[in-house]
């Protein structure tokens, strides 16, 4: 049996409880939980608004309620809800709960103060911290960030998101190696987190320690061989040494998530260096359908044109990466090869010229 097929028995048998004794709330917050798990959100707000209607309030409700609302995108009416059935309190299960929901309005400033106020109220509460942490790394304050889940691993060692989160700021302040200690120390809490196999395999990569990265991925797809970044990032990581491997991994993240721009690139410039110059072009074309001002896919949409011989077309491209980064030189470069594919020689020349101009100061 799938998990789906499993959370839908569960389901199908919460239902049939909750028809018999409709006065039983913890049923009717099991049923509501395995709603949102299964992704019916729909039905958890339904369900959860039909019964405060009857006026059966408490906050472990409400704080459902407000759940089943932010997933279901609609993170206002979890406010409102919030505040309008309960009055600001000096319990820090309150300000945590409001703070989260303006994390969701993305009314982050506001959503600090909730969780500092939080912090106040209850200086030993795990989840305050990380709370804290989490809006800090989104308004790009990665060093106090880094200090809330420490503080929060601190209360409570065992909080393996935490721990994922200290890796994620790590790797992104330049310290890959401290970043792989916290991401096994995090694989220790839970052998089987894709998450953090993935984290821990991105780690390896920026290392060039390619063999350990493509390992951690391999891993993260054996536990969810649907796992879209997982697939992606072994893409990525096959992509020099094993380009057909690597193309499968990358048509694989499409498949799962047709949205996933990073993935149409990376297989767009795959395609590019294995010389499928047609379908390179198709997939980078798509890509700026997405960011027109992309530099990364303008600029190799640029060189599948000149290899196409259509240098009018990727005269348009390169000229825009130039215009976008004029230093440039290899766009400059490849400009003035279009230039020189078109017969305008002394274009071509002033390209050339840009290019090793630029190169000498790079």
């Amino acid at each position: 049996m799938s998990y789906d097929e499993r959370v839908q028995r569960r389901i199908t048998d919460l239902e049939r409880k909750v028809r018999s004794r409709p006065e039983d709330r913890e049923l009717l917050s099991q049923l509501v939980r395995a709603y949102l798990e299964g992704g019916r959100t729909g039905a958890a707000v339904s369900r959860i608004e039909n019964h405060l209607a009857e006026g059966a309030v408490d906050f472990d409700l409400i704080e459902l309620a407000c759940e089943a609302h932010r997933r279901a995108g609609n993170p206002e009416r979890g406010l409102e809800l919030l505040e309008s059935s309960w009055s600001k309190t000096e319990r820090a299960p309150y300000w945590t709960l409001r703070g989260r929901l303006l994390e969701a309005l993305d009314r982050l400033d506001e959503a600090l103060l909730s969780h500092q106020k939080a912090i106040r109220l209850d200086p030993e509460r795990p989840t305050s911290f990380f709370r804290e942490g989490v809006t800090l790394m989104r308004l790009e304050r990665d060093d106090e960030a880094l200090h809330s889940f420490e503080r929060c691993v601190e209360l409570d060692s065992a909080m393996i998101k935490a721990q994922i989160n200290i890796g994620v700021i790590l790797d992104r302040l330049g310290d890959p190696r401290r970043a792989i200690e916290s991401f096994q120390r995090a694989l220790a809490i839970d052998m089987r987190s894709v998450e953090t196999h993935c984290n821990l395999g991105a780690s390896y990569g920026d290392l060039g320690m390619k063999k350990q990265a493509i390992a951690e991925f391999e891993q993260a797809l054996e536990i969810d061989p649907g796992c879209v970044l997982a697939h992606f990032n072994l893409g990525v990581a096959l992509m020099e040494e094993k380009p057909e491997e690597a193309q499968a991994a990358l048509k694989r993240a499409l498949a799962i998530d047709p949205s996933h721009w990073e993935a149409a690139y990376h297989l767009g410039v795959l395609y590019f260096k294995t010389g499928m110059y047609e379908a390179s072009v198709r997939l980078l074309q798509q890509c700026l359908k997405g960011q027109p001002e992309s530099i990364r896919a303008l600029y190799h949409l640029g060189l599948a044109y000149n290899k196409k011989d259509q240098p009018g077309r990727a005269i348009e491209c390169l000229n825009r990466v130039c215009e976008l980064d004029p230093e440039n030189s290899r766009a400059h470069y490849y400009l003035g090869v279009a230039h020189d594919k078109k017969g305008q020689y002394e274009k071509a020349l002033l390209c050339y010229q840009a290019a090793d101009r630029l190169a000498a100061h790079g």
